[in-house]
């Protein structure tokens, strides 16, 4: 296999990046995307000292392969957040359950961050898959793998279970490794960034013929 190559300058956090001050009963986003190609925890804030936990907040968006997704999550407390446990690429709506009447919320994205799977070819035997990761700026980072079926389309990215690589793990300068054992999926975790950080994989897998 030709080496594949990646390069990406994930978002840092922006709490008000999707919408800024929605209220009412129908939220309206100002945009879908953060816009760096990868997937983030999405963030609602309550402007509010209003507890809305008692409320839902339909999120509706893409996961970070490009696929359609969804979640339920709980309002956000008193001057509090509410986190998706779900990455998101785009985000398209976000609608109560609810109206909050005449308070506020934010809606953004955090810097946890993860990038599109790469799918190696796993039935290849012998298998060997070089990884290198070249890094500019400060990040924290780790490679993790998932033997769930990246393939079957009818699986939600979400439900997949994901391990971190034995030595590319919290990782904050330049890194390489192997796999010498089949997977199904690789990804890139950031675990925390400064702005403008960068980071560039390379996957190299090795050939029988």
């Amino acid at each position: 296999m030709r080496a594949k190559q990646f390069s990406y300058t994930p978002g840092d956090d922006n709490l008000t990046g999707f919408a800024s001050n929605v209220t009412g009963a129908t939220f309206t986003l100002t945009t879908t995307t953060p816009g760096d190609g990868m997937g983030h925890l999405v963030i609602v804030t309550n402007d509010s000292a209003t507890d809305h936990s008692g409320k839902t907040i339909a999120l509706v968006g893409t996961d970070p392969d490009g696929r359609s997704q969804s979640e339920t999550l709980t309002g956000p407390g008193s001057s509090t957040t509410s986190t998706s446990t779900k990455y998101y690429r785009t985000l398209t709506s976000a609608t109560p359950s609810a109206t909050i009447g005449g308070d506020t919320f934010d809606i953004g994205w955090t810097d946890d961050v993860v990038s599109p799977t790469f799918i190696p070819d796993y039935k290849q035997a012998p298998f060997n898959m070089s990884i290198g990761c070249d890094i500019s700026g400060t990040i924290n980072y780790d490679i993790q793998h998932t033997f769930d079926n990246t393939f079957d389309s009818a699986t939600a990215y979400s439900s997949w279970t994901w391990f971190d690589h034995s030595s590319i793990a919290a990782k904050t300068a330049d890194a390489d490794g192997n796999y010498a054992a089949p997977v199904r999926g690789i990804r890139i975790l950031v675990n925390s960034l400064t702005s403008g950080a960068t980071i560039k994989v390379t996957y190299i897998q090795g050939s029988n013929s």
